[in-house]
């Protein structure tokens, strides 16, 4: 049974034996790989049923080889948030499934334009439908969701264009996208949990920001404070300033500052990293206001998610460009 990816291993192998013997690496890599892909077409010819066999469960193969290489990115886990921070929405669910197509489409016709050839209708709907596809999967883990990302923009691009699926290529594209994922995963959460606590802020209050704005409630006033003394009216009569007191008791004895209020007077706390805590304050605030104050609380593994949603694509052009 292949895994879609045994061409490879094995004309690997065969040329790091040669190369120990004084043959070019590279060389003999392809040369061997053209072998190994000549063997399996003879295969499909004379032993047709046991190929087929063989290539069902290779897609499917493919795919849990990625969880095998990279079991602590490969399952999904409960990243820790902060208590009361705001689960996503299904807006935001869907802009995560939507902002996948177009990652999936962007690298299609990026990778098209690279090697100088234009981007066929087929080859970018069959992008767009593996990054949606990825995207949706993320719940899974990135490995996984990018394994399952890039096999179906595999096969949507073969359907698309008239050719019979192959499962082969769709398990070989299904493990490189879970290697790409599972390195970009990696890399951004390196990469975010090792920002100063200014940066984890600032990068905070961007995520909450765009958080906001999918949910339909912008922030069009940073801080909370009305023009007509202490009390709250229509949003004709704020002025746009800077993070500003918000009291939460009557004898404005106690008070915080608000990430954001939005039009509807909903106030914003925006937190990042696993250090993430609220202030006392905060704390009481969040439990008087009640549903008008909304938490956003990213983590590390949420940037990376982003990333590997972003990268995993790479791998169907990748691939097609070495067929």
């Amino acid at each position: 049974m292949t895994l879609g990816i045994a061409d490879h291993v094995a004309a690997g192998a065969n040329a790091a034996f040669q190369a120990a013997n004084g043959a070019d690496l590279v060389e003999s890599f392809h040369s061997n790989l053209r072998d190994e892909r000549a063997r399996g077409r003879l295969d499909a010819v004379q032993r047709p049923v046991a190929r087929g066999v063989g290539n069902a469960g290779g897609a499917v193969m493919g795919v849990a080889a990625t969880a095998a290489v990279a079991p602590a990115v490969g399952v999904a886990t409960a990243a820790p948030r902060l208590a009361g921070a705001a689960a996503l929405t299904g807006r935001e669910i869907a802009a995560i499934i939507g902002g996948g197509g177009v990652a999936g489409l962007g690298v299609q016709i990026g990778t098209d334009t690279l090697q100088g050839r234009p981007s066929t209708a087929a080859d970018s709907v069959g992008a767009a439908i593996g990054g949606a596809v990825g995207a949706a999967a993320l719940p899974a883990g990135p490995v996984r969701a990018g394994a399952f990302g890039a096999a179906a923009t595999t096969m949507a691009q073969d359907y698309l264009n008239g050719r019979t699926p192959s499962s082969d290529d769709a398990a070989q594209a299904a493990f490189l996208g879970g290697v790409f994922a599972g390195f970009a995963d990696g890399a951004a959460q390196r990469w975010s949990n090792g920002l100063s606590t200014k940066g984890k802020g600032d990068l905070g209050d961007l995520l909450g920001i765009t958080r906001s704005k999918l949910n339909g409630e912008p922030r069009p006033f940073v801080g909370y404070w009305p023009r007509n003394g202490d009390e709250v009216v229509d949003a004709e009569n704020w002025i746009p300033i800077t993070k500003k007191r918000d009291y939460i008791n009557e004898e404005r004895t106690l008070y915080w500052y608000p990430d954001g209020v939005s039009e509807n007077l909903i106030r914003f706390e925006d937190k990042f990293g696993f250090d993430a805590r609220l202030t006392p304050n905060q704390i009481i605030a969040q439990k008087v206001i009640g549903d008008r104050f909304i938490l956003y609380h990213t983590v590390p593994p949420d940037v990376g998610k982003a990333a590997s949603a972003i990268s995993s694509p790479l791998a169907p052009p990748v691939l097609d460009q070495n067929k």
